[in-house]
């Protein structure tokens, strides 16, 4: 075990032989069960670079929590884009590949049950486009595994609407000029193509996990980089009891890209960095809150 130190490991699922780093804090002396975050990167992308954009481990020394950065496959290899989760679109590469990647998962949290001290109730689950996607399907797919799920740019398919029953309380941030991903479904309609579609828009997406909330608020959050253009509005849909069901967050003029992450982010075509919010922490600091 490596305390202190992101480090990569392998692991056997089906006969294929997965990757992902993880991150075990240096204080952690297996006398106490700590939360366990998985955070998945997005297409083309990889579990060393999807941690130097959201940095969780940073986080999770100061915190004192464990995280994965599962790898992906890649389905195709004359192709890099085609390194996909597989949230259960017909076209996506890792699909047509049946790629079953929520069996890998599942497998690294057995793992880490055995391995480590985990507590139990605080499993949770996020990730940046194509795996914050994917992460939708895994809640849907194990449910009462995870206390809260977290997505930035990456909306609910639209295969999995229907079983939005099974999720927990979801916290999503997308940037409404993604030009990757359509922010909404005038954006997907429009004249414009975008890399990826089988989406729902991002207000959809959080509404429809929110099916039952009788509350909503929204706000705009007061701007932590004047000279930064973008700005963030917030918006909470709670139930009964005020019970978090979605916060969701509108980043105006945002790009595909995290939130609070490297000023620059490749490829630059993306669109722009929002400084006005650090999404790694507003999303590890609600989990605290919600659970």
């Amino acid at each position: 075990m490596q305390k202190g130190k992101l480090t990569k490991e392998t692991i056997n699922i089906q006969g294929l032989e997965r990757s992902f780093l993880y991150y075990v804090p240096t204080f952690y002396d297996g006398n106490h069960g700590l939360p366990l975050l998985l955070s998945f990167h997005g297409a083309g992308s990889s579990g060393e670079h999807h941690s130097h954009l959201t940095k969780f481990h940073e986080l999770a020394e100061k915190e004192n929590f464990f995280v994965l950065y599962p790898e992906a496959t890649n389905a195709n290899e004359s192709d890099p884009f085609s390194k996909r989760w597989n949230e259960g679109s017909q076209d996506n590469p890792a699909y047509i590949a049946n790629i079953d990647d929520v069996a890998f998962v599942q497998a690294l949290i057995i793992k880490w049950q055995t391995s480590y001290n985990i507590d139990g109730q605080r499993l949770y689950t996020t990730g940046f486009s194509n795996g914050s996607s994917f992460s939708f399907r895994l809640a849907i797919e194990r449910p009462d595994t995870f206390a809260a799920i977290a997505g930035v740019a990456g909306p609910l398919p639209k295969h999995l609407q229907s079983n939005v029953k099974a999720l927990p309380p979801l916290i999503f941030i997308m940037g409404d000029a993604d030009p990757v991903v359509p922010f909404s479904n005038a954006d997907a309609a429009g004249e414009k193509s975008f890399a990826v579609t089988g989406l729902l828009g991002a207000r959809e997406t959080a509404e429809t996990v929110a099916y039952r909330s009788n509350h909503v608020k929204t706000e705009r959050i007061p701007p932590l980089e004047l000279k930064d253009p973008t700005r963030i509005e917030q918006t909470k849909y709670m139930g009964q009891n005020k019970t978090p069901l979605v916060t969701f967050y509108q980043v105006k003029g945002g790009g595909h890209t995290w939130p609070g992450g490297p000023k620059i982010q490749s490829p630059t075509s993306n669109g722009k960095v929002s400084q006005q919010m650090d999404a790694s922490k507003v999303i590890w600091d609600t989990f605290k809150q919600w659970t």
